[in-house]
């Protein structure tokens, strides 16, 4: 476990929700659309289609929170900024993964669809925003130049 999360201490909870909305929305929502593989139906061909758009865009924000997660910490970039990227990316996952899922079991995706997606597309504006303002907020910042100059001049 430690290997898991090795170096991952702001990405950690991106981690562990990359993982549970995989298992959750790529292996039980994908279980409908193997059996339909098969040769038997549990759904009609309008929810098969929908199923199988849910399931491959939960697989991609589990991706996405998972791989971000590992990276966040390698990131030279404020604490702060790496906090806001974190949630909001978790925020967009839950959002777009299990809310959207939610939606569609209780058959209102249609009614509130559009409030999700704009509340999943605000989450990740802003987490861009915040990790892109970091990076370059990191790269102007006068200490880490003369760090970077002071051990410049050392190792000459």
């Amino acid at each position: 476990m430690k290997t898991l999360f090795a170096n991952a201490d702001v990405g950690r909870k991106n981690i562990l929700f990359g993982i549970a909305l995989f298992l959750i929305l790529g292996v039980v929502v994908g279980m409908p659309l193997t059996i339909d593989l098969f040769g038997g139906s549990l759904l009609s061909s309008d929810q098969y289609q929908t199923w199988k758009v849910i399931h491959g865009y939960g697989v991609f924000l589990a991706f996405i929170n998972y791989f971000l997660g590992l990276a966040l910490d390698r990131l030279e970039m404020p604490r702060q900024h790496k906090e806001i990227v974190s949630w909001s990316f978790l925020l967009a996952g839950v959002m777009g993964g299990v809310v959207r899922m939610g939606l569609v079991l209780m058959s209102s995706l249609s009614v509130f669809g559009r409030s999700v997606s704009l509340a999943e597309t605000a989450f990740f504006v802003l987490g861009m925003i915040a990790l892109v303002r970091g990076q370059i907020k990191e790269k102007t910042n006068p200490s880490l130049e003369r760090t970077s100059q002071s051990h410049y001049s050392r190792a000459r």
